[in-house]
Protein backbone atom coordinates (compact mmCIF):
# COMPACT_ATOMS: atom_id res chain seq x y z
CA UNK A 1 0.00 0.00 0.00
CA UNK A 2 1.11 3.47 -0.91
CA UNK A 3 1.68 5.37 2.15
CA UNK A 4 0.44 9.40 1.37
CA UNK A 5 2.43 11.91 2.89
CA UNK A 6 2.51 15.78 3.22
CA UNK A 7 5.43 17.23 1.72
CA UNK A 8 6.65 20.56 3.11
CA UNK A 9 9.23 22.08 0.74
CA UNK A 10 12.64 23.57 3.06
CA UNK A 11 14.68 26.07 2.00
CA UNK A 12 18.18 25.21 3.78
CA UNK A 13 22.21 26.44 3.73
CA UNK A 14 23.73 23.22 4.43
CA UNK A 15 27.71 23.70 5.24
CA UNK A 16 29.60 21.83 2.70
CA UNK A 17 32.76 22.08 4.08
CA UNK A 18 34.82 24.36 6.70
CA UNK A 19 38.81 24.60 7.01
CA UNK A 20 41.98 26.60 7.80
CA UNK A 21 45.49 25.95 6.53
CA UNK A 22 48.51 27.99 6.51
CA UNK A 23 50.59 29.36 3.23
CA UNK A 24 54.21 30.65 3.18
CA UNK A 25 54.33 33.52 0.40
CA UNK A 26 57.63 34.96 -0.24
CA UNK A 27 58.87 37.78 -2.47
CA UNK A 28 61.56 41.04 -2.49
CA UNK A 29 61.62 44.50 -1.35
CA UNK A 30 63.62 46.42 -4.11
CA UNK A 31 64.84 50.24 -3.48
CA UNK A 32 64.77 52.27 -6.42
CA UNK A 33 68.31 53.80 -7.74
CA UNK A 34 67.28 57.36 -6.30
CA UNK A 35 67.21 56.25 -3.51
CA UNK A 36 70.03 56.06 -0.47
CA UNK A 37 70.77 51.78 0.01
CA UNK A 38 69.44 51.09 3.37
CA UNK A 39 72.28 50.50 6.15
CA UNK A 40 69.92 49.35 8.87
CA UNK A 41 66.21 48.18 8.58
CA UNK A 42 64.14 50.04 11.70
CA UNK A 43 61.06 47.99 10.81
CA UNK A 44 58.55 46.35 8.01
CA UNK A 45 54.99 45.98 8.16
CA UNK A 46 52.42 43.60 6.47
CA UNK A 47 48.92 43.89 5.14
CA UNK A 48 46.86 41.52 3.81
CA UNK A 49 44.35 42.10 0.58
CA UNK A 50 42.07 39.63 -0.97
CA UNK A 51 41.26 41.07 -4.32
CA UNK A 52 38.95 37.79 -5.10
CA UNK A 53 37.94 34.83 -3.88
CA UNK A 54 36.46 31.40 -5.95
CA UNK A 55 34.82 28.38 -5.24
CA UNK A 56 36.20 25.67 -7.65
CA UNK A 57 36.27 21.69 -7.59
CA UNK A 58 37.88 20.52 -4.14
CA UNK A 59 38.86 24.13 -3.20
CA UNK A 60 38.94 27.63 -2.77
CA UNK A 61 41.25 30.05 -4.75
CA UNK A 62 41.96 33.04 -3.10
CA UNK A 63 44.22 36.02 -4.97
CA UNK A 64 45.32 38.85 -3.53
CA UNK A 65 48.49 41.09 -2.55
CA UNK A 66 50.77 41.61 -0.12
CA UNK A 67 51.50 45.41 0.55
CA UNK A 68 54.79 46.02 2.36
CA UNK A 69 56.00 49.30 4.10
CA UNK A 70 59.88 49.27 5.30
CA UNK A 71 61.13 52.03 7.69
CA UNK A 72 65.13 52.18 7.50
CA UNK A 73 68.20 54.07 7.88
CA UNK A 74 70.04 54.75 4.72
CA UNK A 75 73.74 54.58 4.39
CA UNK A 76 75.67 58.18 5.31
CA UNK A 77 76.54 60.10 7.65
CA UNK A 78 73.48 61.97 9.63
CA UNK A 79 71.38 60.01 6.96
CA UNK A 80 67.50 61.26 7.46
CA UNK A 81 64.97 58.36 8.13
CA UNK A 82 63.58 56.75 4.95
CA UNK A 83 61.05 54.44 3.60
CA UNK A 84 60.21 52.20 0.54
CA UNK A 85 57.13 49.99 -0.18
CA UNK A 86 56.02 46.90 -2.16
CA UNK A 87 53.05 44.57 -3.31
CA UNK A 88 53.60 41.10 -3.92
CA UNK A 89 50.95 39.10 -5.30
CA UNK A 90 49.68 35.77 -4.45
CA UNK A 91 47.81 32.88 -5.46
CA UNK A 92 46.41 30.16 -2.87
CA UNK A 93 44.20 27.47 -2.58
CA UNK A 94 42.25 26.13 0.49
CA UNK A 95 41.80 21.94 -0.11
CA UNK A 96 38.18 21.40 0.69
CA UNK A 97 36.81 18.17 -0.29
CA UNK A 98 33.44 18.29 -1.81
CA UNK A 99 32.85 21.67 -2.86
CA UNK A 100 31.74 22.63 -5.89
CA UNK A 101 31.54 25.71 -8.54
CA UNK A 102 28.35 28.14 -7.88
CA UNK A 103 28.47 27.27 -4.19
CA UNK A 104 28.88 30.59 -1.40
CA UNK A 105 31.75 31.03 0.26
CA UNK A 106 33.37 32.95 3.01
CA UNK A 107 36.92 33.80 3.50
CA UNK A 108 39.21 35.32 6.39
CA UNK A 109 42.69 36.14 5.98
CA UNK A 110 45.32 37.31 8.44
CA UNK A 111 49.14 37.66 8.58
CA UNK A 112 50.59 35.38 11.27
CA UNK A 113 54.49 36.43 10.92
CA UNK A 114 56.78 37.88 8.85
CA UNK A 115 60.36 37.48 8.29
CA UNK A 116 63.05 39.88 6.35
CA UNK A 117 66.62 39.93 5.42
CA UNK A 118 68.39 42.32 4.32
CA UNK A 119 70.45 40.96 1.13
CA UNK A 120 71.64 44.11 -0.03
CA UNK A 121 71.65 47.53 0.13
CA UNK A 122 69.15 47.58 -2.56
CA UNK A 123 67.07 44.18 -1.91
CA UNK A 124 65.17 43.04 0.92
CA UNK A 125 63.52 39.41 0.88
CA UNK A 126 60.39 39.12 2.65
CA UNK A 127 58.49 36.09 3.94
CA UNK A 128 54.85 36.28 5.53
CA UNK A 129 52.92 33.05 6.78
CA UNK A 130 49.59 33.60 6.37
CA UNK A 131 46.40 32.09 8.11
CA UNK A 132 43.66 31.24 5.79
CA UNK A 133 40.07 30.41 6.79
CA UNK A 134 37.44 29.39 4.56
CA UNK A 135 33.73 27.96 4.95
CA UNK A 136 31.47 27.04 2.15
CA UNK A 137 27.76 26.63 2.33
CA UNK A 138 25.26 25.68 -0.51
CA UNK A 139 21.56 26.44 -0.35
CA UNK A 140 19.53 23.53 -0.91
CA UNK A 141 15.55 22.78 -1.30
CA UNK A 142 14.69 19.42 0.70
CA UNK A 143 10.87 18.06 0.22
CA UNK A 144 10.65 16.95 3.60
CA UNK A 145 7.53 14.45 4.86
CA UNK A 146 5.21 16.77 7.05
CA UNK A 147 2.81 14.03 7.69
CA UNK A 148 0.66 11.12 6.22
CA UNK A 149 -2.82 11.89 4.92
CA UNK A 150 -4.00 8.38 4.94
CA UNK A 151 -2.86 6.52 8.38
CA UNK A 152 -4.77 7.84 11.42
CA UNK A 153 -2.87 6.38 14.35
CA UNK A 154 1.12 7.71 13.20
CA UNK A 155 3.78 8.60 15.98
CA UNK A 156 5.24 10.82 14.93
CA UNK A 157 8.72 12.51 16.34
CA UNK A 158 9.47 16.47 15.77
CA UNK A 159 11.52 18.89 16.18
CA UNK A 160 12.30 22.66 15.62
CA UNK A 161 15.02 24.00 13.85
CA UNK A 162 15.88 27.85 13.56
CA UNK A 163 18.07 28.23 10.27
CA UNK A 164 19.77 31.26 8.53
CA UNK A 165 19.23 30.27 4.74
CA UNK A 166 22.13 32.80 2.44
CA UNK A 167 20.79 35.01 0.79
CA UNK A 168 22.29 37.33 -2.24
CA UNK A 169 25.49 38.46 -1.60
CA UNK A 170 26.85 41.96 -3.17
CA UNK A 171 29.77 44.02 -3.78
CA UNK A 172 31.07 47.73 -4.41
CA UNK A 173 33.67 50.04 -4.44
CA UNK A 174 33.45 53.69 -2.80
CA UNK A 175 36.18 56.56 -3.00
CA UNK A 176 36.68 58.36 0.15
CA UNK A 177 38.21 61.52 0.13
CA UNK A 178 39.47 63.79 3.03
CA UNK A 179 41.83 66.98 3.43
CA UNK A 180 44.02 66.70 6.39
CA UNK A 181 46.00 69.67 7.72
CA UNK A 182 48.11 69.62 10.35
CA UNK A 183 47.50 71.75 13.75
CA UNK A 184 49.83 74.52 14.42
CA UNK A 185 52.04 72.24 16.86
CA UNK A 186 52.80 70.25 14.26
CA UNK A 187 55.63 71.07 11.94
CA UNK A 188 55.80 71.19 7.94
CA UNK A 189 56.01 67.77 6.44
CA UNK A 190 58.81 66.80 3.95
CA UNK A 191 58.54 63.52 3.12
CA UNK A 192 55.73 60.64 4.23
CA UNK A 193 57.32 57.61 5.41
CA UNK A 194 54.28 55.84 5.99
CA UNK A 195 50.71 55.39 5.94
CA UNK A 196 48.32 53.18 7.11
CA UNK A 197 44.57 52.69 7.01
CA UNK A 198 42.35 50.22 9.05
CA UNK A 199 38.72 49.98 8.64
CA UNK A 200 36.02 50.25 11.91
CA UNK A 201 32.55 48.84 10.89
CA UNK A 202 30.23 50.94 13.02
CA UNK A 203 26.95 49.43 11.56
CA UNK A 204 25.46 47.52 9.01
CA UNK A 205 21.40 46.95 8.09
CA UNK A 206 19.69 45.75 5.19
CA UNK A 207 16.86 47.61 4.15
CA UNK A 208 14.49 47.77 1.04
CA UNK A 209 16.91 46.10 -1.98
CA UNK A 210 20.32 47.69 -0.09
CA UNK A 211 23.02 46.98 2.94
CA UNK A 212 23.65 50.04 4.30
CA UNK A 213 27.22 50.45 5.62
CA UNK A 214 28.30 52.81 8.12
CA UNK A 215 32.13 52.81 9.73
CA UNK A 216 35.41 54.96 10.33
CA UNK A 217 38.39 54.34 8.59
CA UNK A 218 41.20 55.04 11.07
CA UNK A 219 44.43 56.63 9.45
CA UNK A 220 48.29 56.65 10.74
CA UNK A 221 50.65 58.70 8.69
CA UNK A 222 54.12 58.68 9.85
CA UNK A 223 56.11 61.67 7.91
CA UNK A 224 59.77 63.19 8.33
CA UNK A 225 60.02 67.33 8.45
CA UNK A 226 62.83 69.25 9.23
CA UNK A 227 62.65 69.93 13.07
CA UNK A 228 66.21 68.92 14.19
CA UNK A 229 65.27 67.95 17.68
CA UNK A 230 61.80 65.76 16.61
CA UNK A 231 62.84 65.14 12.68
CA UNK A 232 59.98 62.02 12.77
CA UNK A 233 56.48 63.29 13.50
CA UNK A 234 53.19 60.73 14.12
CA UNK A 235 49.35 61.97 12.93
CA UNK A 236 46.24 59.88 13.52
CA UNK A 237 42.78 60.94 11.86
CA UNK A 238 39.82 59.48 11.54
CA UNK A 239 37.48 59.92 8.43
CA UNK A 240 33.93 58.44 8.79
CA UNK A 241 32.40 57.06 5.46
CA UNK A 242 28.71 55.63 4.51
CA UNK A 243 27.84 53.54 1.53
CA UNK A 244 24.52 51.66 0.38
CA UNK A 245 25.65 48.20 -1.79
CA UNK A 246 22.16 47.32 -3.97
CA UNK A 247 20.57 43.50 -2.79
CA UNK A 248 17.81 42.82 -4.55
CA UNK A 249 15.11 41.22 -2.50
CA UNK A 250 16.22 42.25 1.04
CA UNK A 251 14.30 43.99 3.24
CA UNK A 252 14.67 45.64 6.73
CA UNK A 253 15.42 43.39 9.26
CA UNK A 254 17.49 40.54 7.82
CA UNK A 255 20.61 39.66 9.37
CA UNK A 256 23.74 40.50 7.00
CA UNK A 257 27.79 40.17 6.98
CA UNK A 258 30.09 43.17 5.80
CA UNK A 259 33.73 43.14 4.85
CA UNK A 260 35.31 46.37 4.14
CA UNK A 261 38.79 46.69 3.06
CA UNK A 262 41.23 49.15 1.62
CA UNK A 263 42.12 48.36 -1.60
CA UNK A 264 43.81 51.83 -2.75
CA UNK A 265 45.46 54.18 -0.74
CA UNK A 266 47.04 57.32 -1.76
CA UNK A 267 48.39 60.24 0.44
CA UNK A 268 49.95 63.59 -1.76
CA UNK A 269 51.18 66.94 0.78
CA UNK A 270 50.29 69.98 -0.58
CA UNK A 271 50.93 73.57 -0.23
CA UNK A 272 48.63 75.40 2.43
CA UNK A 273 48.13 79.44 1.50
CA UNK A 274 51.30 80.37 3.58
CA UNK A 275 53.16 77.73 0.75
CA UNK A 276 54.30 75.29 3.69
CA UNK A 277 53.50 71.17 2.85
CA UNK A 278 50.58 71.31 5.88
CA UNK A 279 48.06 69.50 4.00
CA UNK A 280 47.61 65.90 3.10
CA UNK A 281 45.31 64.90 0.12
CA UNK A 282 43.91 61.48 1.29
CA UNK A 283 42.10 59.25 -0.77
CA UNK A 284 40.70 55.99 -0.04
CA UNK A 285 38.88 53.23 -2.47
CA UNK A 286 37.11 50.39 0.12
CA UNK A 287 35.97 47.61 -1.33
CA UNK A 288 32.70 46.07 0.41
CA UNK A 289 31.20 42.89 0.08
CA UNK A 290 28.04 42.01 2.35
CA UNK A 291 25.35 39.52 2.46
CA UNK A 292 21.93 39.12 3.65
CA UNK A 293 20.25 36.17 5.62
CA UNK A 294 16.64 35.11 5.94
CA UNK A 295 15.62 33.33 9.03
CA UNK A 296 13.28 30.85 9.45
CA UNK A 297 12.00 28.01 11.37
CA UNK A 298 10.75 24.81 10.63
CA UNK A 299 8.88 21.96 11.97
CA UNK A 300 10.67 18.93 10.79
CA UNK A 301 9.54 15.43 10.70
CA UNK A 302 12.53 12.83 12.45
CA UNK A 303 11.15 9.70 13.03
CA UNK A 304 7.72 8.01 12.48
CA UNK A 305 5.59 4.48 12.92
CA UNK A 306 2.33 3.12 12.63
CA UNK A 307 1.28 0.75 15.13
CA UNK A 308 -1.47 -0.88 12.51
CA UNK A 309 1.19 -0.71 9.50
CA UNK A 310 4.51 -1.38 9.64
CA UNK A 311 6.58 1.13 7.24
CA UNK A 312 9.85 2.10 5.76
CA UNK A 313 11.34 5.56 5.96
CA UNK A 314 13.41 7.25 3.33
CA UNK A 315 15.89 9.32 5.60
CA UNK A 316 18.40 12.11 5.06
CA UNK A 317 20.99 13.26 6.87
CA UNK A 318 21.38 16.79 6.27
CA UNK A 319 24.69 19.10 8.25
CA UNK A 320 23.28 22.41 9.26
CA UNK A 321 24.99 25.87 11.01
CA UNK A 322 22.35 27.82 12.94
CA UNK A 323 24.11 31.53 13.81
CA UNK A 324 24.25 31.33 18.00
CA UNK A 325 24.88 35.42 17.99
CA UNK A 326 27.68 37.96 17.87
CA UNK A 327 29.29 40.66 20.32
CA UNK A 328 32.19 43.06 20.06
CA UNK A 329 34.31 44.79 22.84
CA UNK A 330 37.05 46.78 23.82
CA UNK A 331 40.05 46.04 25.62
CA UNK A 332 43.00 47.24 27.02
CA UNK A 333 46.23 45.68 27.06
CA UNK A 334 48.49 47.52 29.42
CA UNK A 335 51.95 45.96 29.57
CA UNK A 336 55.78 47.45 30.89
CA UNK A 337 58.40 46.24 27.99
CA UNK A 338 62.27 46.35 28.59
CA UNK A 339 64.13 46.70 25.76
CA UNK A 340 66.02 44.08 24.43
CA UNK A 341 69.90 43.89 25.48
CA UNK A 342 72.18 44.95 22.94
CA UNK A 343 69.73 48.13 21.28
CA UNK A 344 70.77 51.36 22.16
CA UNK A 345 68.65 54.01 24.96
CA UNK A 346 65.75 55.58 24.15
CA UNK A 347 65.18 59.56 23.96
CA UNK A 348 62.04 59.90 22.76
CA UNK A 349 59.36 57.50 21.43
CA UNK A 350 58.39 58.42 18.28
CA UNK A 351 56.11 55.64 17.66
CA UNK A 352 54.74 52.21 18.20
CA UNK A 353 52.83 49.87 16.09
CA UNK A 354 50.62 46.90 17.59
CA UNK A 355 48.96 44.39 15.39
CA UNK A 356 47.15 41.77 17.35
CA UNK A 357 46.20 38.58 16.53
CA UNK A 358 44.07 35.65 18.07
CA UNK A 359 45.84 32.21 19.01
CA UNK A 360 43.36 30.41 20.73
CA UNK A 361 39.24 30.41 20.93
CA UNK A 362 36.76 28.51 22.51
CA UNK A 363 33.37 28.50 23.89
CA UNK A 364 32.27 28.04 27.72
CA UNK A 365 28.78 28.45 29.24
CA UNK A 366 27.66 32.09 28.50
CA UNK A 367 31.42 33.33 27.41
CA UNK A 368 33.87 33.35 24.47
CA UNK A 369 37.01 32.67 25.64
CA UNK A 370 40.48 34.47 23.73
CA UNK A 371 44.17 34.38 23.92
CA UNK A 372 45.84 35.99 21.58
CA UNK A 373 49.49 38.05 21.11
CA UNK A 374 49.82 41.60 20.14
CA UNK A 375 53.16 41.86 18.36
CA UNK A 376 54.47 45.35 19.48
CA UNK A 377 57.35 47.54 17.23
CA UNK A 378 58.83 50.77 18.90
CA UNK A 379 60.60 53.00 16.95
CA UNK A 380 62.27 55.66 18.99
CA UNK A 381 65.10 58.27 19.03
CA UNK A 382 68.38 57.34 20.66
CA UNK A 383 69.91 58.93 23.46
CA UNK A 384 72.56 59.22 21.90
CA UNK A 385 70.91 62.10 19.16
CA UNK A 386 67.69 63.26 17.86
CA UNK A 387 68.71 62.17 14.16
CA UNK A 388 69.81 58.63 15.51
CA UNK A 389 66.47 56.24 15.21
CA UNK A 390 66.19 52.68 17.15
CA UNK A 391 63.64 50.05 17.30
CA UNK A 392 62.80 46.55 18.57
CA UNK A 393 59.82 44.37 18.64
CA UNK A 394 58.07 42.53 21.68
CA UNK A 395 55.02 39.96 21.54
CA UNK A 396 53.04 41.26 24.46
CA UNK A 397 50.27 37.35 24.89
CA UNK A 398 46.70 38.51 26.68
CA UNK A 399 43.94 36.74 27.62
CA UNK A 400 40.02 38.33 27.30
CA UNK A 401 36.72 36.96 27.63
CA UNK A 402 33.21 38.32 26.33
CA UNK A 403 30.16 37.24 27.66
CA UNK A 404 27.40 35.76 25.73
CA UNK A 405 23.92 34.14 26.49
CA UNK A 406 22.66 30.82 25.09
CA UNK A 407 26.36 29.86 24.11
CA UNK A 408 27.88 26.74 25.49
CA UNK A 409 30.94 24.31 24.93
CA UNK A 410 29.60 22.26 22.29
CA UNK A 411 29.53 25.67 19.94
CA UNK A 412 32.12 26.82 17.43
CA UNK A 413 33.58 30.29 17.71
CA UNK A 414 35.72 32.64 14.71
CA UNK A 415 37.35 35.59 16.35
CA UNK A 416 38.88 38.70 14.92
CA UNK A 417 41.40 41.66 17.06
CA UNK A 418 41.75 44.80 15.46
CA UNK A 419 43.51 47.49 17.27
CA UNK A 420 42.18 50.74 17.28
CA UNK A 421 44.66 52.96 19.02
CA UNK A 422 48.13 52.41 20.57
CA UNK A 423 50.47 54.46 22.78
CA UNK A 424 53.88 54.27 24.12
CA UNK A 425 55.06 56.10 27.31
CA UNK A 426 58.86 56.35 28.26
CA UNK A 427 58.82 55.00 31.99
CA UNK A 428 63.26 55.27 32.06
CA UNK A 429 65.80 55.38 28.75
CA UNK A 430 65.13 51.30 28.76
CA UNK A 431 61.73 51.12 29.26
CA UNK A 432 57.97 51.88 27.93
CA UNK A 433 54.57 51.55 29.29
CA UNK A 434 52.45 50.78 26.29
CA UNK A 435 48.84 51.17 26.37
CA UNK A 436 47.11 49.59 22.86
CA UNK A 437 42.63 49.41 23.01
CA UNK A 438 41.87 46.78 20.68
CA UNK A 439 37.90 45.68 19.66
CA UNK A 440 37.83 41.77 19.97
CA UNK A 441 35.17 40.14 17.70
CA UNK A 442 33.34 36.62 18.23
CA UNK A 443 30.46 35.07 16.09
CA UNK A 444 29.09 31.85 17.56
CA UNK A 445 27.29 28.92 15.72
CA UNK A 446 26.32 25.82 16.25
CA UNK A 447 26.64 23.06 14.08
CA UNK A 448 23.81 20.62 14.16
CA UNK A 449 23.10 16.84 12.15
CA UNK A 450 19.56 15.99 11.46
CA UNK A 451 18.33 12.60 9.83
CA UNK A 452 14.68 13.85 8.58
CA UNK A 453 12.25 11.74 6.51
CA UNK A 454 12.08 12.66 2.90
CA UNK A 455 9.53 9.63 1.61
CA UNK A 456 7.78 6.21 3.47
CA UNK A 457 5.84 3.19 1.74
CA UNK A 458 4.52 0.10 3.25
CA UNK A 459 6.94 -2.93 4.44
CA UNK A 460 6.93 -5.72 2.09
CA UNK A 461 5.91 -8.86 3.97
CA UNK A 462 6.10 -7.09 7.36
CA UNK A 463 4.04 -7.48 9.75
CA UNK A 464 3.55 -5.15 13.16
CA UNK A 465 3.30 -9.08 14.64
CA UNK A 466 0.16 -9.70 17.38
CA UNK A 467 -1.78 -7.87 19.87
CA UNK A 468 -0.68 -8.87 23.75
CA UNK A 469 0.39 -7.87 26.70
CA UNK A 470 4.79 -7.90 27.59
CA UNK A 471 5.87 -7.04 30.55
CA UNK A 472 9.24 -5.02 29.85
CA UNK A 473 12.35 -3.84 31.96
CA UNK A 474 14.09 -0.31 31.09
CA UNK A 475 17.33 -1.02 29.82
CA UNK A 476 19.60 2.21 30.17
CA UNK A 477 19.49 4.74 27.06
CA UNK A 478 15.89 4.01 26.93
CA UNK A 479 12.94 6.57 26.48
CA UNK A 480 9.39 6.32 25.69
CA UNK A 481 9.32 7.12 21.96
CA UNK A 482 11.79 4.32 21.04
CA UNK A 483 9.87 1.29 23.86
CA UNK A 484 6.41 2.48 21.92
CA UNK A 485 7.76 1.83 18.45
CA UNK A 486 9.57 -1.09 19.53
CA UNK A 487 6.20 -2.59 20.58
CA UNK A 488 4.44 -0.47 18.15
CA UNK A 489 2.14 0.63 20.97
CA UNK A 490 1.66 4.55 21.90
CA UNK A 491 3.16 6.57 24.34
CA UNK A 492 -0.21 7.65 25.91
CA UNK A 493 -0.70 4.30 26.31
CA UNK A 494 2.64 3.44 28.01
CA UNK A 495 1.66 6.43 30.08
CA UNK A 496 -1.92 5.42 31.20
CA UNK A 497 -1.07 1.83 31.53
CA UNK A 498 1.43 2.28 33.75
CA UNK A 499 -0.41 5.06 36.23
CA UNK A 500 2.09 7.74 35.31
CA UNK A 501 1.88 11.24 33.54
CA UNK A 502 4.29 12.63 30.90
CA UNK A 503 5.87 15.07 33.51
CA UNK A 504 6.75 11.98 35.50
CA UNK A 505 7.56 10.06 32.78
CA UNK A 506 11.54 9.64 32.91
CA UNK A 507 12.54 5.87 32.54
CA UNK A 508 15.09 4.64 35.28
CA UNK A 509 16.79 1.20 34.36
CA UNK A 510 15.55 -1.70 35.76
CA UNK A 511 11.66 0.17 36.06
CA UNK A 512 9.31 -2.59 34.92
CA UNK A 513 6.58 -1.69 32.20
CA UNK A 514 3.47 -3.41 30.96
CA UNK A 515 3.02 -2.79 27.58
CA UNK A 516 -0.12 -3.18 25.55
CA UNK A 517 0.97 -4.19 22.03
CA UNK A 518 -2.10 -3.69 19.39
CA UNK A 519 -2.75 -4.30 15.82
CA UNK A 520 -5.70 -2.26 14.17
CA UNK A 521 -6.26 -1.45 10.51
CA UNK A 522 -6.28 2.43 9.93
CA UNK A 523 -6.01 3.13 6.86
CA UNK A 524 -8.46 5.18 5.02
Amino acid sequence: MAIECSRNLMKLSQVVGEESSQALVEGEINVPDSREPVARILDISCDAIINSHEVIQDKIMVEGILRYDALYIPEGEDAAVDAVDAEIGFTQYLEMAGVQPGMTSRLQLDVEHIDYELVSGRRITVKAVLNLYGRVSQVMELDAVQGFTNLTDVEALTDHIRTSVSGEAGNAQTMVREDLELSDSMPSIQKILRKEARVQIQEKKAVDNKVVVHGDVDLNLLYLCDDEEDPVQFLEQSIPFSHNVDIPGAYQGMDCTAEVTVSEFYTDPRENINNELRIIDVELILNLEVQVFETQEDEILLDAYSPSVPMELEKRKIKLQQFAGETQEQTTIKESITFPEGVPKARKILYVDGRPSITGERTEDGKVLLEGVLSVQVVYQTNESARMIGSFREDVPFQHTLAMEDIDSSMECRSEAVTEHTEATLLAQDEVELKAAVLLKASVTRTIEKEIIIGAEEAENASAGTPGIYIYFVQPGDNLWNVAKKYNTTISDILKYNETTEEESELVPGTKLMIFKRLESSVV
